[in-house]
């Protein structure tokens, strides 16, 4: 049973010395982002006069839409307090007529929205690169499945939770070319596109709709998130109608402030303090070549055959020639020198570097990782890798089946019926109606060894999962 309340947590961390190399992307920095440390209660209003209406704006509200257009490059920009979420839910309505090709790496809430949408919905499978994360979605395999299928949609995620792009010239030509829609979850990479620090996103890319969390790169609060439309392909009145339908009638005002003191600071700052940050990556990235055991991947992935390009921003650290997995890595920063990564595998784990950062908190980790090198031993570790379940023959939908709970290694050979995933990010390793393989149950019950956490879409963790009976 928990023993504090939220607020006593929320207290306690706040007062606390870690470096949060996580989300969300202001990294908790009120010196360089004072609007975050305005007190909430005094600023919690709804649609009084003057405050506008998000779903119909004229005043205010229309003005920070516009600046978020202009910040992008987009035809309109639309605001979701719902997180990606909501605006993944908004923009997979707009096509559900046509069905969508997903990225088998998408993020839950696409297969959500496909299912509770009714979308038909296929899947394109990126390859999985060296390092044991996925790589990214191939063009040329994008145009067979479409040719394959037919479906008059393509949803795919770049950059991944890892920090892996996609090439999105070349994706939306294949989609174009046979009449298709791209939709490109850039959820992690809000800060694409702002500067020549780092690579341009799927707004200037050719994609027709792009979703980015404004929270998890950028210095705004937690659930926010930005639908752009890009393109003619898309109408931008249905956009504003799907928006309206699927976020919150009830829009937070301090969220939504939080955004345009966000856009008035990229306006102002922006391009500076990513060329900033990518100078005190490159310096981190260098003086951490020395480890011995550990390794920092140096942000040019795409020297791996599976990888077209990477986002320099996410600090993947490896950990297959240590004794160390990636779990006990990020639980040693933590406890022991009070940084807190973004994520972990069996493989290795993951940090969110953002304009919120300083180096000072580069140099923390850089001594954190050299005194764990120091002491951890060689290793030559076999990851347990990501898996998918295989989409079983002849079941259409969970309706009418009876189910019940079984455990992961009892579950082989048969059909879940929900998706399940480990959390972060989020990718279902099972979805309703796949078949659970061996590796699949590997994958899981070895991650939730390790303290990872396995869940399922009906609020249950753990290793069993719901099946077919």
């Amino acid at each position: 049973m928990p023993t504090k309340k939220l607020n006593e947590m929320l207290s306690a961390l706040s007062g606390q010395d870690n470096l949060p190399m996580h989300m969300p992307g202001h990294k908790r920095n009120f010196a360089e982002f004072p609007w975050l440390a305005v007190p909430c209660g005094g600023c919690d209003i709804t649609e009084i006069a003057g405050a506008d209406d998000l779903y119909a704006p004229e005043g205010v509200l229309k003005g920070l839409l516009d600046s978020l257009a202009r910040l992008w490059g987009s035809r309109r920009a639309f605001l979701s307090v719902n997180g990606s979420t909501g605006a993944v839910f908004a923009a997979l309505s707009l096509v559900r007529e046509k069905g969508v090709l997903a990225a088998r790496n998408c993020h839950r809430s696409v297969f959500a929205a496909a299912r509770e949408l009714c979308v038909r919905t296929e899947c394109v499978l990126p390859p999985l690169a060296v390092t044991g994360f996925f790589g990214s979605v191939r063009a040329e395999d994008v145009a067979r499945e479409l040719d394959g299928t037919g479906c008059g949609a393509v949803v795919i995620t770049s950059p991944t939770y890892d920090g892996v792009l996609s090439d999105i010239p070349a994706i939306a030509r294949a989609a174009h070319e046979r009449g298709a829609t791209l939709i490109v979850d850039g959820a992690h990479g809000a800060h694409l596109g702002l500067s020549d620090a780092f690579p341009d996103g799927g707004v200037r890319e050719g994609a027709d709709v792009v979703i980015s969390s404004l929270h998890k790169t950028l210095p705004a609060l937690t659930q926010t998130a930005v639908l752009h439309v890009c393109s003619d392909r898309v109408s931008e009145d249905a956009a504003a109608s799907a928006i309206a339908a699927f976020c919150t009638s009830s829009p937070s005002y301090l969220l939504m402030s939080s955004v345009e003191s966000m856009a008035d600071y990229l306006s102002e700052k922006g391009a500076e303090r990513e060329r900033e940050l990518a100078r005190m990556l490159a310096r981190f990235r260098s003086s951490t070549t020395d480890l011995r055991h550990l390794r920092v991947l140096d942000g040019e992935r795409d020297k791996d055959a599976a990888i077209f390009k990477t986002d320099a921003s996410k600090i993947y650290i490896d950990c297959t020639k240590c004794d160390l997995s990636g779990y006990a890595l990020k639980k040693t920063l933590r406890e022991e020198f009070g940084i807190e990564l973004e994520s972990a595998s069996d493989a290795g784990a993951l940090a969110y570097a953002t304009v919120g950062d300083t180096e000072a908190g580069f140099l923390r980790l850089d001594r954190a990782l050299h005194a764990v090198d120091e002491r951890c031993g060689a290793g030559e570790r076999k990851p347990a890798l990501p898996a998918f379940g295989v989409r079983a023959e002849g079941f259409e939908s969970r309706a009418g089946h009876v189910c019940e709970k079984a455990e992961l290694a009892d579950a082989v050979g048969r059909v879940s019926a929900e998706s399940v995933w480990v959390y972060p990010p989020g990718i279902p390793v099972l979805l309703p109606g796949e078949t659970v393989t061996p590796a699949v149950a590997d994958y899981l019950t070895r991650a939730a060894s390790e303290g990872a956490s396995v869940a399922g879409e009906a609020g249950h963790s753990g290793t069993k999962v719901f099946v077919v009976k």
